[in-house]
C-alpha cells in the first residue's frame, strides 16, 4: 500500500474512541455509510498533527464536528 493509499480512522468527539476507518486513495478518502464531509474535521495537517487525539476531540466538538480524521501515524501507541 502506498502512501497515496492509505486506512485512515475516524475517532468519535464526544467519547474519545475509534469509531470507523476509512480509505484513501490519492485525496479522495471514502468514508463509512451516512458519515459526509460535513461531519468531520481533518486533523491529518497542522496545527491537528500537534496535538492529541483527546485536544482534537474537544476542539472538533466546539465546531459542531461528530469525528475527527487522523492518520495511522497519528494514533497514540496506547490507543491502537
Amino acid at each position: 500500500m502506498s502512501k497515496a493509499d492509505q486506512t485512515l480512522f475516524l475517532y468519535d468527539t464526544s467519547s474519545f474512541q475509534e469509531y470507523a476507518q476509512a480509505q484513501s486513495s490519492g485525496l479522495d478518502v471514502t468514508f463509512p455509510p451516512r458519515i459526509t464531509w460535513s461531519d468531520v474535521l481533518d486533523c491529518r495537517i497542522a496545527p491537528y498533527t500537534e496535538r492529541s487525539i483527546d485536544e482534537n476531540c474537544t476542539f472538533a466538538l466546539g465546531v459542531h464536528k461528530a469525528y475527527i480524521l487522523i492518520s495511522a501515524a497519528q494514533v497514540e501507541p496506547s490507543k491502537a
